[in-house]
């Protein structure tokens, strides 16, 4: 048998070795390579042999990057540092793992570097398309109006996007990887975030303790509630079969104020068919009886001169006549108040001391024959319709003069004030007052509580055009239960509205 040969042992597995292997010498020159070498490089023996050593890297970049490290003896094991990008003959490039072993001669000098190459080009294009696909779905989490995270089964956040950390609101500052949900609840809480969980009070622990269950159990059903300035928050959270939870979190305040809104034209719209039946029965009432008394006396004088007696038909014809009259007002006053709504139509700057001041001289004639007086106090300016307003004035001074107190002339108080862009106006007058168990029966349309209008006449729809008339102008109109004098009328308005429609 022939002696063992370790040079040709290690010149097999020299040229025999699957990744390139490349030898240098100090001054940074190839002076050996094996076949894997030259076929990865495409290069032969003599062309490859003796060039520096810069023939193999793809860019000056690339090079000063691997003497850097050199020059740093940095570890040449880990991928992060020593992997460069290689150019082959053809100019064609791949990137190459480099692992090194300095060759040392008895003194410690370094004689060479032996360089093994492996091309781990799949292997870079797989962590970069990994890469991309990481930032990708970073951006399209970035990108989500929707609030989105994941905590592990430990409760404790992972990864969150820019719109969860908006809705966190006062705990957005602390968030973090590590936070647990319930310590980013609190945090939130402590911040005033939740309106139904104010801090220090029962309420506000069993609305947290809800909102945990609500995490820890998630039943799949998206829940919703108020959070921040006045918002809608819908909140889904989602278990996932590794144990992690996954919460969406969508601002739903639109849709909630859109929903609330047509709840209110519902209750609204509930109401208005309410007092249309109600109207409609009084309509009825008030213009049947003019009827029933013109049929009446009608049939009386029709019977008068078939029997050629004309000693009551003077008295007959002016019954039928008065009740003519009467219902020509009912019928006035009710288009009257139907059209209210729609006679908005000059939305200008208003001086209330000039609607005042127009009603009290329209009303001239009444006050002095009642003998009435009127003291007036500060008016604020508003916007609206000044005719309206002006009838709305008049209504209420004309009743203070027309329900006196016949033992007492009539003395009426007219003044106002401003608070919150509210314009309060006050009518108050010494007569007979009225009772407050009809403070709302007063302004629906034909309601008089006096039926003898003898002594205090009209058709009972004064205070109801006053009613429609504030309302129209986005207002309200009250009797002030508390005052035992007279009659006191509250009228809010707001001082500044847009344009109704």
């Amino acid at each position: 048998m022939a002696a063992f040969n370790e040079d040709l042992v290690f010149k097999a597995l020299y040229e025999n070795f699957p990744d390139p292997v490349i030898i240098i010498d100090a001054e940074r020159v190839i002076r050996s390579a094996n076949n894997a070498a030259l076929r990865q490089f495409g290069y032969t023996a003599e062309e490859f042999l003796d060039r520096s050593v810069r023939l193999i890297y793809a860019n000056d970049a690339e090079y000063e990057r691997r003497l850097r490290n050199r020059a740093a003896r940095v570890d040449e094991t880990a991928a992060q540092t020593s992997t460069y990008l290689y150019v082959r003959r053809d100019r064609s490039t791949f990137s190459g793992h480099l692992r090194t072993t300095p060759l040392i001669d008895d003194t410690g000098e370094e004689l060479a570097l032996i360089g093994i190459i492996r091309d781990v080009s799949d292997l870079a294009e797989a962590v970069s398309a990994r890469q991309k696909a990481s930032e990708m779905l970073d951006a399209a989490l970035e990108a989500m109006p929707e609030g989105f995270a994941i905590f592990d089964r430990n409760e404790r956040l992972l990864v969150y996007n820019g719109a969860y950390r908006t809705i966190c609101g006062p705990a957005s500052t602390a968030l973090k990887p590590g936070i647990t949900a319930e310590e980013i609840m609190l945090l939130a809480r402590q911040g005033g975030h939740y309106p139904d969980a104010l801090p220090g009070t029962r309420e506000g622990d069993e609305w947290i303790a809800t909102r945990l269950r609500d995490f820890r159990y998630p039943d799949g059903h998206a829940k919703i509630f108020r959070y921040g300035d006045d918002r809608w928050l819908r909140v889904e959270n989602i278990r996932t079969k590794d144990g992690n939870t996954v919460v969406l979190r969508v601002d739903v305040t639109d849709l909630k104020r859109a929903e609330l809104a047509l709840e209110r034209q519902r209750q609204e719209l509930e109401h208005k068919n309410e007092a249309l039946d109600q109207f409609t029965a009084t309509v009825s009432h008030d213009l049947k009886a003019p009827l029933r008394h013109i049929s009446m006396f009608s049939e009386m004088i029709e019977d008068d001169l078939a029997e050629g007696n004309q000693a009551e038909l003077i008295d007959n014809a002016r019954h039928l006549r008065d009740s003519v009259r009467r219902m020509n007002r009912v019928i006035d006053s009710l288009l009257d108040y139907a059209q209210i709504a729609h006679r908005v139509s000059d939305w200008t700057d208003v001086r209330l001391d000039d609607i005042v001041s127009e009603t009290l001289s329209i009303l001239a004639g009444d006050a002095q024959e009642a003998g009435a007086t009127f003291e007036i106090g500060p008016l604020p300016e508003l916007q609206g319709d000044p005719e309206l307003l002006r009838r709305l004035v008049q209504n209420l001074v004309g009743n203070a003069i027309k329900y006196r107190h016949p033992d007492r002339k009539p003395k009426i108080l007219i003044h106002g004030g401003l608070a919150d862009q509210i314009v309060e106006l006050v009518v108050e007058d010494n007569g007979i007052g009225i009772d407050p168990r009809f403070a709302t029966r007063i302004f629906e349309v034909f309601q008089r509580l006096h039926k003898d209008e003898t002594v205090y006449g009209g058709t009972g729809i004064g205070l109801a055009l006053a009613k429609r008339i504030a309302e129209s102008h986005g207002g309200s109109i009250r009797l002030d239960t508390t005052f035992r004098e007279g009659a006191r009328f509250i009228v809010l308005l707001p001082r500044r509205l847009r344009k109704a429609s």
